[in-house]
């Protein structure tokens, strides 16, 4: 259900989107189900994601059929993704009248990062039966569940964070939205929805941040993106949902940290955040739910953030609260490889691509926290750094393990880590040259 605000009237049309201005669509799963019964098999199949993480469900012995999480039999000359890889290609829009909408705050106000949202939200759902629906801007207002909705039950949520920057011409911009949708879509195989196709994602985002361009403030302000997606199904037995909704909210934002000279980060020697096989990869709210008795504890040490160590060993480096970690020595940067319990940043990747250009070499390997100790005390670690799209690049100025603090170099203006920083920064607001096609002109 939709409750509307008390923000008055709403005019209403309906935009068709060309399809030459979006990218395709990527290549859809094969279909989602938590067990599979196929005709002619002995046995129950169990569905799961093959190397490439697409979502499979077996066929039976002569190859001729497959099975919905619904149950439902389809032959192989049917399409069993059209339903959650196709959408309208249109965005309907039930706007506030530009008299009665909400106005953003101004350059000078102190605003808590995620806590104004703009005037109007996206939405969009998903059934089995018809697939994805027209989506539809509309006033922002409250989401209406009953008790028994998946919503509240078993986690079955994912979500995104992107950011529109207003350039300095006085356009607008994404930046590498496209990354945001691909790793939308993954998180969404991974915990058997429906994925949002690529297309879609992109066509919403940048249809909302069109609606409330004047949201989009000077640099250091920009507009934070919230995509998420949620199960609609009623009753509490374990299982996947069969509906969904897809939401769109944004929210003007500063700086992430107050602080430009870095944060603290305690060592969570105990708990872990994820591990592989596990969903470390996807971007779910259980991943961040664990994450907060640790933060909790970080907080009273004196710590902004945690960093956390493999779950096998307890010894290896994967990521500072929600950001990727990132070392340097000299002119040569190491960050954890990729295991299936890290989180692919999209920063993570850029500074990865943009380090060589600038004249650093990079590298990802696992990191074991003792070295990183030793070449502190040696003198050969020469800053540490976090990324991620709310802080964008932001120092690790001290690493608190138990009683022991490590105080990390400080860091300079001709550093690694400004410069990247600067060098993304000046990409984002169209400040610097752009060759990878990073910054998706909005206006």
């Amino acid at each position: 259900g939709y409750e509307d605000s008390n923000l008055g009237m709403t005019e209403s049309k309906s935009v068709v989107l060309p399809l030459d201005d979006t990218p395709s669509s990527a290549q859809s799963p094969t279909v989602r189900g938590d067990l599979c019964q196929v005709r002619g098999c002995a046995q129950s199949l169990p569905a799961g994601f093959d190397s490439s993480g697409t979502f499979v469900v077996p066929q039976n012995k002569d190859g001729k059929c497959r099975i919905t999480a619904s149950g439902r039999e389809v032959m192989p000359e049917q399409n069993v993704a059209q339903t959650s890889s196709t959408w309208p290609q249109s965005i309907k829009h039930e706007l506030v009248p530009a008299s009665q909408r909400k106005q953003p705050p101004k350059s000078g106000d102190d605003v808590a990062f995620g806590t104004v949202q703009t005037t109007h939200m996206l939405t969009a759902d998903f059934t089995p039966e018809s697939g994805w629906q027209e989506p539809q801007i509309r006033p922002y207002a409250p989401l209406t569940f009953s008790p028994d909705s998946l919503v509240f039950h078993y986690g079955q949520q994912i979500f995104e964070g992107l950011k529109a920057y207003r350039r300095v011409d006085g356009g607008v911009s994404l930046f590498r939205p496209d990354m945001n949708a691909r790793r939308f879509y993954r998180s969404a195989q991974r915990l058997a929805m429906a994925p949002v196709p690529e297309d879609m994602f992109l066509a919403c985002v940048k249809e909302l941040v069109k609606v409330e361009s004047e949201w989009v403030l000077p640099q250091p302000w920009s507009l934070y993106i919230r995509p998420f997606l949620i199960p609609t199904d009623r009753g509490v037995s374990l299982r996947a949902s069969r509906n969904y909704r897809f939401v769109v909210i944004a929210s003007p934002v500063s700086a992430y940290y107050s602080s430009p000279d870095g944060v603290a980060v305690m060592v969570e020697r105990q708990l872990v955040r994820a591990a592989p096989g596990g969903v470390g990869e996807a971007k779910c709210g259980g991943n961040y739910a664990a994450s907060l008795l640790p933060l909790a504890r970080a907080r009273a040490v004196g710590a902004e953030q945690v960093l956390w160590l493999d779950a096998h060993e307890h010894r290896y480096v994967e990521e500072v609260g929600a950001m990727n970690i990132m070392f340097v020595y000299g002119k040569h940067i190491v960050t954890p490889k990729l295991v299936g319990s890290i989180l692919p940043g999209v920063t993570r990747d850029s500074v990865i691509r943009l380090a060589p250009e600038l004249g650093y070499t990079i590298e990802e390997s696992r990191i074991s926290l003792d070295q990183v100790f030793a070449d502190l005390a040696a003198g050969r670690l020469t800053e540490c750094f976090g990324c991620g799209t709310a802080a964008v690049i932001s120092p690790v100025q001290r690493l608190i393990d138990g009683d022991h603090h490590y105080d990390t170099p400080k860091p300079t203006a001709a550093g690694v880590a400004n410069t990247l920083n600067e060098t993304l920064r000046g990409i984002q607001s169209g400040a610097a040259p752009d060759p990878w096609g990073w910054r998706h002109n909005i206006a």
